[in-house]
């Protein structure tokens, strides 16, 4: 019989890591953000490049951490469901929320991948030498997109 309640614990944990990563990454951002003197000089634009890219990075995680909620609404469902008389309804209705638990957790964990090799990425460039007679490179902000249309209408 399926109980969902291992479930739960997992996604209790991981709701739990992703909302620290959250806070740590915005208060990393906050301070940065405060330490950035108002001239134009190569420090500063590293500061402010570093504050984009944390705060990208933390719209990502909350997508992330929205697709976390929704797995947390569907292990909630898949354990009332374990409660109620076996029948073909039953075994659908199982079927269906345990596919779309597993979709918005895998949905989770490739936005927490791709989040944190931008982040990788970034954090390479920001602390490679720049080459001599040039300052670093400026890198365009990349907007942080939602999921798909065709994960978002899961449930």
């Amino acid at each position: 019989m399926y109980s969902g309640v291992d479930n739960l614990d997992d996604l209790d944990d991981s709701t739990r890591d992703i909302a620290g990563l959250i806070t740590h990454l915005t208060t990393a951002a906050a301070f940065a953000a405060r330490t950035v003197h108002r001239g134009r000089n190569p420090e500063a634009d590293i500061t402010r490049r570093q504050v984009t890219r944390l705060t990208l990075t933390v719209g990502a995680l909350g997508h992330a951490m929205a697709d976390l909620a929704k797995a947390v609404a569907h292990a909630g469902v898949l354990h009332q469901l374990g409660s109620l008389p076996r029948s073909p309804q039953r075994t659908t209705a199982i079927e269906s929320e345990r596919s779309q638990l597993y979709a918005r957790i895998d949905s989770t964990r490739r936005q927490l991948n791709q989040a944190g090799g931008r982040l990788h990425q970034e954090a390479d460039r920001l602390t490679a030498p720049p080459t001599p007679n040039r300052s670093p490179r400026a890198t365009s902000a990349t907007p942080v997109t939602p999921p798909s249309s065709a994960t978002s209408r899961r449930r």
